[in-house]
């Protein structure tokens, strides 16, 4: 790639916002780095990396700069917030981000983003030590078709849906903690308060 080509240039973002958060017993989103909630840093990230496309799917709060796409077919879990919000990018690859992995940095993105414009496939997901993370991967977004087929006629797994199109990996050697799911609230003693991020 160009040094002087953005690496978030031709491509939108949705940052997934969604799940019930009942192990951590609050919105996920509102938890805070510093002195940004979750949400934000995660859009901040997108902004770091050139992207002016973003959206939100699943956020049922009121702190949030971009827009927030309700789902089309509510209850259908990630693919069907990822359907709804393909049909709305702008752009014709989404970088696609979940809001409880907040510690992967703006710049293992960008190295995703550099891997995904080689990808021989429709989708390149994050996998760091054998463990695949389809939350964070660069999909084609017109995947929106597929998806809706999947979450019609079948159960609307996201791993299910990546195992019948076929994905590639972008695979990781940034540390494990970079990959830390802040999930209940143990995780987010030891892996934010704890650090002093």
């Amino acid at each position: 790639m160009p040094e002087n080509k953005c690496p978030g240039e031709g491509v939108s973002m949705v940052v997934l916002a969604g799940g019930k958060s009942s192990r951590m017993g609050r919105d996920k989103c509102d938890l805070k780095i510093e002195k940004s909630t979750f949400l934000e840093w995660q859009i901040e990230k997108g902004r770091k990396l050139g992207i002016t496309d973003i959206q939100v799917s699943g956020y049922h709060g009121e702190a949030c700069s971009v827009p927030v796409t309700p789902d089309r077919f509510p209850g259908k879990g990630p693919l069907g917030g990822l359907e709804s919000c393909f049909r709305r990018a702008r752009e014709e690859r989404v970088l696609v981000l979940g809001v409880d992995m907040p510690l992967l940095p703006a710049e293992e993105l960008k190295r995703l983003l550099e891997k995904g414009r080689e990808k021989t496939k429709r989708a390149m997901i994050l996998a760091h030590q054998g463990k695949e993370e389809p939350m964070a991967g660069i999909y084609d977004r017109d995947l929106a078709d597929e998806m809706l087929t999947e979450i019609r006629e079948r159960k609307g797994s996201v791993f299910a849906f990546l195992n019948r199109l076929g994905y590639d990996l972008y695979e990781s050697s940034a540390p494990e903690a970079y990959f830390a799911n802040i999930n209940c609230p143990e995780d987010y003693k030891k892996h934010i308060e704890n650090t002093g991020s």
